[in-house]
């Protein structure tokens, strides 16, 4: 048995077949696919190392449902994937690889140039080996044991996930220097965000995504929206820099530099712009947090 696991939330268009691409024997990791679709749980043909299961709802409360009563002790690391990801088995591998060598508790690849995005910071920037920031997205999160065992119990109540993004990088299990965005690896995120959550929260009698967001700030008691800021990164050859002036201005004459390669150069410019005023003037909060007493 491997030591790290990918567990996909898949339906009929999901494309983790890809990660099945490489002999079972030469994979760092098992699969897990939880499916939500009748139709994908029936056409699921087993083979070593991949396992299936059905379990209906969204993305984070079919996690729950999926992982809640398993030995988690199984795995060092886990990697949580929207099933619309395109990414090689042998970069997945790369992934773990870059978990465990540079002491990571959360972490996600970088977005290709063509990926749609919610935040342009999680774009592949060249140059970069990875990214040092306060923020890690729902849509691909690899999680260390510890932190994933802290976060589950809070996957049974959200559809969306909508909040998590703002509380697993600030607890004790992960922190500085510990949560990143690995430029090395990139992943083509192939559909609009969030298209099909929207159908499915709309068919649910479930809280909205915002409305599931607000209730996780409440239990943490944080006031205000948290932005993805990095703070210091590795570059390419193995140097550290460190400072958000200075790693600001790295990422974004870099992105400048190959901006005719994202799906929209517009949208690129204006995402890249965005981050400059972000790096110097939005606040970096990185203490550490905790359930509130009163668990509201």
């Amino acid at each position: 048995m491997k030591r790290n696991l990918v567990v996909v939330r898949a339906g009929s268009k999901s494309l983790h077949h890809r990660w099945q691409d490489i002999p079972y024997e030469q994979r760092r990791y098992d699969l897990l696919i939880s499916f939500f679709s009748d139709e994908a749980f029936e056409q699921f043909v087993p083979e070593p190392g991949v396992e299936a299961v059905l379990v209906k709802g969204g993305k984070w409360d079919g996690l729950y449902k999926t992982l809640m009563d398993r030995d988690l002790d199984q795995y060092d690391y886990y990697w949580l994937p929207d099933d619309d990801l395109d990414i090689s088995a042998e970069d997945v591998n790369s992934l773990f690889d870059s978990m465990e060598f540079y002491g990571l508790r959360i972490a996600q690849p970088s977005l290709s140039p063509e990926s749609y995005f919610s935040h342009f910071v999680f774009s592949q920037c060249p140059g970069f080996e990875l990214r040092y920031t306060n923020y890690i997205e729902i849509m691909a999160p690899c999680l260390h044991l510890d932190v994933l065992k802290k976060a589950l119990p809070l996957f049974q109540g959200t559809m969306s996930g909508y909040g998590l993004d703002y509380i697993w990088c600030r607890w004790a299990e992960a922190g500085a220097f510990r949560t990143a965005i690995l430029d090395q690896i990139a992943m083509h995120h192939t559909r609009p965000i969030g298209k099909n959550l929207k159908v499915a929260m709309a068919e649910s009698d479930n809280l909205s995504s915002e409305e599931e967001e607000a209730v996780l700030k409440q239990m943490f008691d944080l006031s205000r929206r948290t932005v993805p800021i990095v703070f210091a990164a590795v570059v390419q050859g193995g140097q550290p820099i460190s400072g958000r002036i200075p790693v600001g201005w790295r990422m974004c004459r870099a992105w400048l530099s190959v901006l005719a390669n994202f799906r929209s150069a517009s949208e690129a410019r204006s995402g890249i712009f965005k981050i400059a005023r972000r790096q110097l003037i939005k606040p970096l909060d990185m203490t550490t947090i905790a359930l509130r007493q009163d668990g509201l």
